[in-house]
């Protein structure tokens, strides 16, 4: 079985909080007993975790991080935490002497609970690729120098993103998402690399502002007017109340969503209601996403309306 490290960097440096539900993350972690979670960070909050035998906390300052990017990677514009998200296709070279000996090495968000991704990454399908999925959320990329430098890559004439390269982002102290989409992911696509592209296979839930207060999922096509999620064994589950219809993911993705939650006592299943609270148990009302449920689907419609207007004899060519 490949050896695959997970690395989170996430510093509070006097001011920021972990999410509500980060005991929940942690577990989902430790449930994935192959796989060893290397977390970096300036608080001792999660202290009770030390002791888990695939999860790892590193203590250390922020500047002490600025520090070593500086020395390893060069000169960056890097005064807050969140532009750490820009230096996650460089972890290897930052927290390097950690995932020495790894075959492969992930980065990825802790707004989240894990699924059981040995279910996903099995070492046939592991051998398919050197990159794997698209989003902050989570990533893995093979541990070797070959890949680990496609940072540097240069965008081709044609591509639309020819200014997003790794120079612009050390020019700037403002996030600029190089860890996803267009960044890393497009850049070692646009030069023939193997990366494997997809939103299916995870659940990202829909932000507050964008106007919906149930937790409707913007990645997949499983909208119901009844449903919920279930963390159970280790595995992520999405299911139907009305016909008790069950679908694994990889992972479902809170998005800076704040939850009610119920206090981590080691437990193997929870659920996650409509209403943004885990749970140990389920009610038909704590399944209802009713107005929230209407409005994604009448915006669907006229998005298709709206499209078919725009092209009353099927797809232009440019969109083939």
């Amino acid at each position: 079985m490949y050896r695959i490290a997970h690395i989170l960097a996430y510093f509070l440096n006097g001011i920021g909080k972990w999410p509500e539900y980060i005991d929940w993350y942690l577990a989902s972690c430790k449930a994935n007993s192959t796989i060893d979670f290397f977390i970096f960070t300036d608080d001792h909050s999660l202290e009770k975790w030390e002791d888990t035998q695939n999860i790892h906390i590193v203590y250390m300052t922020f500047d002490e991080v600025v520090g070593r990017i500086h020395d390893r990677v060069g000169q960056v514009k890097i005064t807050k935490p969140y532009k750490l998200c820009d230096m996650r296709p460089v972890f290897w070279k930052i927290f390097g002497e950690w995932i020495e000996g790894y075959d492969f090495w992930a980065f990825g968000d802790c707004d989240l609970i894990l699924g059981n991704l040995r279910k996903v990454f099995t070492d046939d399908f592991l051998d398919q690729y050197d990159r794997f999925q698209v989003l902050g959320n989570l990533q893995i990329i093979r541990n070797t120098k070959e890949v680990n430098e496609q940072y540097l890559l240069p965008r081709p004439e044609w591509s639309r993103n020819g200014d997003f390269t790794w120079e612009k982002v050390c020019s700037t102290e403002e996030n600029l998402a190089f860890d996803e989409w267009n960044g890393m992911p497009m850049l070692a696509r646009e030069n023939g690399k193997r990366v494997f592209w997809t939103r299916e296979n995870f659940v990202n839930i829909y932000q507050p502002e964008k106007g919906y207060k149930k937790m409707i999922d913007n990645t997949v096509q499983h909208n119901t007017l009844f449903q919920y999620w279930k963390w159970e064994n280790g595995g992520i589950f999405h299911i139907n109340k009305l016909t008790g219809k069950k679908k694994e993911y990889l992972y479902i993705h809170f998005s800076n969503r704040k939850l009610k939650t119920i206090p981590y006592k080691g437990q193997n299943n929870i659920y996650i209601s409509a209403n943004s609270e885990i749970k140990d148990h389920i009610r038909w009302q704590d399944s209802c996403c009713g107005k929230d449920f209407f409005v994604v689907y009448s915006r669907k419609i006229k998005e298709y309306i709206r499209w078919h207007l725009a092209h009353p004899h099927g797809k232009d060519k440019s969109e083939e």
